[in-house]
């Protein structure tokens, strides 16, 4: 489930990491953590560090971490993904037809 949310942009544009744990019965170790703030500080500074330099080897990309959002815009952005995936699925089939 989603916990949160790192806000990015990259050379294309916005660029978020949604943060999610796994359900309880894969890891009940999450089973209380409802937001990354619930996360041990030097594990969120971890993952962020990871993605401020995951891209450093590419030539020409650039990576510009802009904050963290919640669970609610996690939620938010993935309802958004596939709202947008639906619509292109349907734009694709009445192209067909």
């Amino acid at each position: 489930r989603p916990i949160g949310v790192l806000k990015m942009e990259d050379e294309a544009g916005g660029d978020e990491k949604i943060l999610a744990v796994p359900v309880d019965k894969l890891n009940p170790y999450y089973t209380d953590i409802a937001s990354y703030r619930q996360l041990p500080a030097i594990l969120v500074e971890q993952i962020e560090h990871f993605f401020t330099r995951y891209k450093d080897l590419e030539k020409n990309k650039s990576v510009t971490v802009k904050g963290w959002g919640d669970a609610g815009e996690a939620a938010e952005l993935i309802a958004a993904g596939m709202r947008a995936h639906q619509d292109k699925l349907k734009a694709k089939a009445a192209n067909a037809a």
